[in-house]
């Protein structure tokens, strides 16, 4: 198929590109700029996901037979901060992308990616099924309950073959240290190599997080497209929720440094209930289920870390 990933330049779009291509499919990207990193996209394009005739000249111009939208703000304390542009970017940028496919190339497979965000953080009697109510409590969350909402609300109305999926946090190597894991590694690499202090400043240690490996991830997105039936959502996770103390251990172990914790009240967020989710139907219908195992991700994740402080 040809396929266009949109945040293709991002840390999840990367990956995604490359698991596209190694599947033998050809990829266009869309980004608001190039970057060095971004070596696997021949056809790269870039422009504003806000733009609404960027968007529809991108989709003009390579005419493709599927989409994976990653463009977004993906940093959740950054909603509270900056909300309009948060809803520029996840809401009105998604409709700019569905209303282009729509005159475009309507015939298109979309894969709109969500967040499990959208069901908040209070406890559910039972893994939450991708049928059940919505109940975001944050300005990132509730622009992805938003986004979701209209891309499936398209394909029913406009018959276009959309679908979301709605995953937990993934993690892995190149992704910015803004996020806890690949900040707990940078941190622990130059401690390790005497580059700075042993001192790990950190968040809430006691948040309990469901991580899955980009890698999983990106290949997951590529059998939605393949596999994923219109107007669906699809929850994604490991199914293995752990505390970040548990990870920040397993970093310290793989590192050699075992520092002070000195909590930074700049990272510190309360610690929800976040429900678990049912993945019954992103298992029986595409057939994905996290094969990379979380101590492998770590240390990929802790190895880039080193590699990047030496260059």
């Amino acid at each position: 198929m040809r396929v266009l990933v949109t945040g293709a330049n991002g840390f999840v779009g990367r990956y995604t590109v490359n698991d596209l291509q190694q599947a033998g499919h050809t990829v266009s990207g869309f980004d608001l700029s190039t970057s060095p990193g971004t070596v696997s996209i021949l056809d790269l394009h870039t422009g504003d996901i806000r733009d609404k005739d960027a968007v529809s000249d991108v989709v003009a111009k390579t005419q493709p037979e599927a989409c994976v939208h990653l463009s977004a703000i993906a940093f959740v304390p950054e909603g509270w901060r900056n909300p309009e542009i948060l809803f520029s970017i996840n809401l009105l940028g998604t409709i700019n992308l569905l209303e282009a496919f729509r005159r475009q190339a309507p015939g298109a497979h979309i894969l709109v990616v969500s967040s499990a965000e959208v069901y908040g953080l209070r406890a559910r009697p039972r893994p939450v099924r991708e049928d059940d109510p919505l109940d975001p409590d944050n300005p990132y969350a509730i622009s992805k309950a938003a986004a979701d909402r209209m891309a499936l609300l398209y394909a029913r109305q406009h018959g276009l073959k959309v679908m979301t999926v709605r995953p937990y946090n993934h993690i892995g190597p190149g992704q910015n240290p803004r996020f806890v894991v690949a900040s707990f590694a940078t941190q622990l690499a130059a401690i390790a190599r005497g580059q700075a202090p042993a001192v790990l400043r950190v968040g809430n240690l006691d948040s309990r997080c469901d991580f899955t490996d980009v890698r999983d991830v990106a290949c997951a997105y590529r059998l939605l497209l393949e596999r994923g039936r219109q107007a669906q959502a699809y929850n994604l996770c490991s199914q293995k929720a752990t505390t970040i103390r548990a990870i920040l251990d397993q970093l310290c172990d793989l590192s050699g440094a075992h520092p002070a914790v000195e909590v930074d009240p700049q990272r510190y967020r309360p610690a929800g209930e976040r429900p678990a989710l049912d993945t019954t139907r992103i298992e029986t219908e595409i057939h994905w289920k996290p094969e990379i195992p979380i101590s492998a991700t770590l240390r990929d994740i802790l190895a880039e870390a080193t590699r990047t402080l030496r260059t």
